[in-house]
């Protein structure tokens, strides 16, 4: 679901994220440099071979090309939006 209204034009692809109690985000990595904002809820990240708990007001980089994934280790749902973008050119 898109995170800003529509025909607002901007420099980043974004979208809600949400998992259910118990959830989880199958581990993918891509090119883009991505961020998370939580909004609700407490749950676990995965970068790489990181793993840092997370509840509403975090905010975790993820940077191009490293795997990454979230679980819901609550009982409510987990929240967040994200943000991405394309790597430039030097």
């Amino acid at each position: 679901m898109p995170v800003l209204p529509e025909g607002v034009g901007a420099p980043f692809e974004h979208a809600w994220g949400y998992l259910r109690a118990g959830g989880a985000m199958e581990a993918h990595s891509h090119p883009a440099h991505e961020v998370y904002f939580f909004h609700k809820g407490d749950g676990i990240v995965e970068v790489g071979d990181e793993q840092r708990y997370v509840g509403a007001g975090d905010v975790v980089e993820i940077p191009p090309d490293v795997q990454h994934s979230v679980r819901n280790h609550a009982d409510g749902e987990l929240l967040w939006f994200a943000l991405w973008w394309s790597p430039t050119e030097a």
